[in-house]
């Protein structure tokens, strides 16, 4: 399996909005790979492109998502709209494929982590209404609401699903919050508290979770 970040938007916007998580990135071995999938605006890779040459690092722009890997390389996944991004099997496919694949790190931002959970949201960013449709559930239990205002932002009820115990565990994520999955793949993952989450060393917020811990 590969080692996964979730991140709760923030990088790319510039070289001051997230040094901390920029001079990371840039320190991964091997290639370092940005895909838009969940947008077809590339304004966030492209600039973050340019920041990360300004610290030395090379990275290259990728329309589709790896379907191996046999050396290390990092992969970050740039932001948009997870109901978009769910509603086209292809990329589902690459995206459900690609985090299983070992020697990789992934970095999942704003609304590619959101896809990724039981429960996903449409841009969470802007403050308006979002719409919430079934994710692709590599998380088990687990929803993912980034750009959150806190561990009460109201959206979070939105990610709610009716066939999980009190609505299932809900993970908030505001903007320049990461961390780490802990424990996917395993035999558990699928449970509620088959997964776990650390803080990334580069995150600057706290992550909010509902199940208590």
């Amino acid at each position: 399996m590969a080692t996964l970040y979730l991140s709760g938007g923030g990088l790319g916007r510039s070289a001051h909005a997230w040094p901390e998580a920029l001079h990371w990135l840039a320190a991964q071995p091997g290639p370092l790979l940005l895909a838009s999938i969940a947008s077809d605006d590339d304004r966030q890779a492209r600039s973050l492109q340019q920041l990360l040459a300004a610290v030395g690092r090379e990275a290259t722009l990728i329309t589709h998502l790896p379907h191996e890997a046999t050396e290390p390389a990092t992969l970050f996944l740039c932001g948009g709209d997870a109901t978009g991004l769910l509603d086209q099997p292809e990329r589902v496919r690459e995206l459900t494929n690609v985090i299983t694949l070992p020697h990789l790190t992934i970095i999942a931002d704003s609304a590619s982590a959101m896809a990724l959970g039981r429960r996903a949201a449409s841009c969470t960013c802007g403050g308006h209404p979002i719409r919430v449709i079934d994710g692709i559930g590599a998380l088990g239990a687990w929803s993912v609401l980034a750009h959150a205002s806190g561990g009460n932002d109201e959206r979070l009820s939105e990610l709610a699903d009716a066939a999980l115990p009190n609505g299932g565990p809900r993970l908030a994520l505001p903007t320049g919050a990461a961390v780490e999955v802990l424990g996917l793949g395993s035999r558990t993952s699928g449970e509620p508290g088959g997964l776990d989450f650390r803080s990334a060393p580069w995150s600057q917020v706290s992550a909010h979770r509902s199940d208590a811990r």
